[in-house]
């Protein structure tokens, strides 16, 4: 697609295409539908793949990183229920497409990313769209964001081989996480984790396959 204005226009009938085919997977709050009217997604993919941003599928990006397809992403949103809630922390800002959809509905986006080039990229893409409520951090999001807890939701963009205890610890009372576990390269389960006092329920929710998340925090890249 070009920049010129049948390249706009192809790109929002894409997105009315997004929105069409979320609807029809059953997911119909309307303020995860509007967020992901807002949010333009070719901006947050590589140029070279620009016009594959609203095909179902996952893109590469840089890094050897690549991005959830926006159902599956939206799917997730759905069992988080961010609409509305003040403090959100996400771990993995991958290209920054899904900390833009939540920082739609909640008040402050605090997103994690260990690649510095990913971070840094991100960064850019928040401030070309005008989104002024996300924090974005090179550091290791699997360790959370102590100094900014407790969160009233907690979103891990790929997945983990076992919960991770620690970083739901840092969950408001009430509070909800939602993830992907299990091993890389087989089918995994999405859990919603609430926080109920010092107790946490799981519920199975779906099942996915996601890019695993590693520790630490890249120093090169």
């Amino acid at each position: 697609m070009t920049e010129d204005g049948s390249g706009v226009t192809a790109y929002w009938e894409a997105r009315a295409g997004l929105i069409l085919n979320l609807r029809q997977v059953g997911v119909t709050d309307p303020d995860i539908l509007r967020a992901f009217e807002e949010v333009p997604h070719e901006n947050f993919v590589p140029e070279a793949y620009a016009e594959y941003a609203y095909r179902e599928s996952s893109l590469p990006i840089e890094c050897g990183q690549s991005i959830t397809s926006p159902t599956i992403l939206a799917q997730m949103l759905v069992h988080l229920a961010p609409q509305g809630v003040n403090k959100v922390m996400e771990v993995g800002s991958g290209s920054g497409y899904s900390a833009a959809l939540l920082s739609r509905m909640a008040r402050r986006v605090f997103s994690i990313e260990k690649y510095r080039t990913l971070a840094g990229l991100a960064l850019s893409r928040w401030q070309q769209c005008g989104f002024t409520n996300i924090v974005g951090l090179h550091d290791d999001g699997l360790n959370g964001l102590e100094q900014q807890a407790p969160f009233d939701r907690i979103l891990l963009t790929g997945s983990v081989p076992e919960m991770p205890g620690d970083l739901f610890d840092q969950l408001t009372d009430g509070g909800v996480a939602v993830l992907a576990v299990g091993a890389p390269a087989e089918r995994q389960i999405i859990l919603r984790v609430e926080r109920e006092d010092d107790t946490f329920i799981e519920t199975e929710v779906g099942q996915v396959r996601l890019a695993p998340l590693s520790p630490g925090r890249s120093r090169t890249l």
